[in-house]
């Protein structure tokens, strides 16, 4: 019998060894052979080579097999990786965007160099130290921003008809992860978190920590609302600042069985029983799902607003040689219940090599701490379901085509930044000045019904009947037109609540800015009526 259990313990061992040096012997052969294709492309093919370039695509082209995590970072990207991590840069704080062959400054930061030496939202960047920008993509200008802090250097930009030269001393700049907390209705507090950066726990204890000094504090809602997530331990970290201490926030599990993990809180929380909102939606990712994942597990708050991303994959940085390096998938997260909410298997690719989300009807069902119904598969789902804030057709327009962003460049001028505060609000005629404003300026957009008429033109030409009601459908086409000159009009209020939120922000920064949106939000609204009864946050918590 023993001679048994060690005859069969050595076959498993050289099985595994085999299916190890099979492996590695793939691995070298494949190497072997990529090495020579490389050499000889770059020594006889029949045109000059970039040996960097003709690299960087085939790494690409392998990489973007897996997943789209899956990222290799040059030596000359480290950088800008450094600053999603740590949300610390030495630069001049200010946010950019490529406008026809400039650059222009969309918002700038509240007390950052730009904003010390005058830089405004509206600005087109023509040099820096007399070296002309024009031509020069975002990415690039972004890159002679950012220098070592006490560095100096002077900004020419244009405003309006006027050229002005503007000194700036870089400094380090390190970007807020909590924008904006207060109280948003007698006793409920809101925390604004943008990212998941190293800093994100401290910021958000020490909010909740302002916030309680109101003895009267009978809720909190924590904004994760287009959040893309960031550093795991920093969502183990915010979700502690809720939940007790030795509790299992996710754990992880790959192919390399010596880093599967399970993460578990570690310190004495802030609060346990403040009643809790989370607000989640499509642009809710990666920490942000394990941190509202944790909070609907453990029944520790109710979870409101749209489905979340569903990005259930973790990714670990492995340096590589030149002193770039790789970020690479390495296993699957999974929440207190045992659910992965990762919506697409990349694993799996359609033959023309595209994927595809988990089908609803392939979810399986989970149970929380109090026994209700949660899904894998897909992201996080609400609790209490809302609708989308949508932009009417009208309203993107004018935003793509940059039409709000000048006119409120130009308001603001006029009117001065010292006159405007979170409560300001658009008059009936700067409403009417608006209008007037826009009467010669092109506004091109295709609503809905457009696009319906529009294919109901191409069936009817593929069926041949169009020659037959060709005269209907024109005429139908011209009365529509007609009636879209009176967009602007039927869409004053979501209009008139945009351009607030843009001229808010310009005198009160982004912090004015969330602060101005608030006043009008569905989500928000929703929270604070669960809140404000407490026998409904119970019921939903334990059905």
């Amino acid at each position: 019998m023993k001679n048994k259990h060690v005859l069969r313990f050595t076959v498993v061992a050289l099985f595994l060894i085999s299916a190890t040096s099979l492996n590695y012997f793939e691995i070298h052969k494949q190497l072997d052979i990529f090495s020579h294709i490389f050499k000889e492309i770059n020594l006889y093919y029949v045109d000059e080579t970039d040996p960097a370039k003709l690299m960087d695509k085939a790494i690409q082209s392998m990489l973007s097999s897996l997943d789209p995590y899956t990222t290799y970072i040059k030596e000359s990207e480290i950088e800008n990786f450094r600053i999603q991590t740590t949300g610390q840069y030495g630069g001049i704080g200010a946010s950019i965007r490529k406008r026809e062959d400039y650059v222009m400054v969309v918002s700038v930061y509240k007390d950052a160099p730009a904003d010390k030496a005058g830089v405004r939202p509206g600005d087109l960047l023509l040099a820096i130290d007399d070296k002309s920008l024009k031509g020069f993509s975002d990415s690039e200008v972004s890159a002679l921003l950012k220098g070592s802090p006490g560095t100096q250097f002077t900004l020419k930009v244009q405003r309006g008809d006027r050229i002005l030269d503007l000194k700036i001393n870089r400094e380090e700049i390190q970007l807020k992860a909590v924008p904006y907390c207060g109280y948003v209705a007698p006793g409920i507090g809101y925390i604004n978190l943008t990212n998941f950066t190293d800093k994100a726990s401290k910021e958000i204890k020490d909010a909740l920590t302002d916030l309680q000094k109101n003895a009267d504090l009978k809720g909190v809602i924590l904004d994760l609302r287009g959040n893309p997530g960031g550093l795991l331990s920093e969502a183990i970290n915010v979700s502690n600042i809720f939940i007790p201490k030795g509790q299992e926030i996710v754990s992880t599990r790959g192919k390399i069985k010596e880093w599967e993990r399970s993460y578990r809180t570690l310190d004495n929380p802030v609060n346990t029983d403040v009643p809790l909102v989370v607000l989640i939606n499509r642009g809710s990712a990666s920490a942000s799902e394990i941190v509202s994942g944790a909070v609907q597990d453990l029944d520790r708050g109710v979870v409101i607003g749209q489905r979340s991303f569903g990005k259930g994959l973790v990714q670990q940085t492995r340096k590589l040689s030149y002193g770039a390096q790789l970020k690479v998938t390495v296993s699957k997260y999974y929440t207190p219940s045992g659910r992965c909410i990762q919506a697409i298997n990349y694993s799996q690719r359609n033959e023309d090599g595209s994927v595809s989300s988990v089908a609803d009807s392939l979810r399986r069902s989970f149970t929380t701490r109090n026994g209700r119904t949660v899904y894998d598969g897909g992201g996080i789902d609400p609790d209490i379901v809302t609708e989308p804030r949508r932009f009417s057709p009208i309203l993107s327009a004018l935003i793509q085509n940059n039409l709000i962003f000048d006119w409120v460049t130009l308001f603001v001028d006029k009117k001065g930044r010292d006159k405007i505060d979170v409560n300001f609000r658009l008059s009936d005629n700067e409403w009417t000045a608006f209008k007037n404003w826009l009467k010669d300026k092109e506004v091109s957009y295709q609503t809905r019904t457009e696009k319906l008429l529009s294919e109901i033109v191409e069936t009817t030409k593929d069926e041949q009947y169009f020659v037959e009601i060709e005269n209907e459908l024109n005429k139908l086409k011209k009365r529509f037109q007609r009636s879209k000159e009176d967009d602007v009009e039927k869409n004053k209020q979501e209009i008139v609540r945009y351009l607030e939120e843009e001229i808010v922000s310009r005198a009160q920064y982004q912090e004015g800015r969330i602060q101005k949106s608030l006043t009008a939000d569905h989500d928000v609204a929703e929270a604070i009526r669960v809140l404000t009864h407490p026998d409904e946050y119970r019921k939903i918590l334990n059905p």
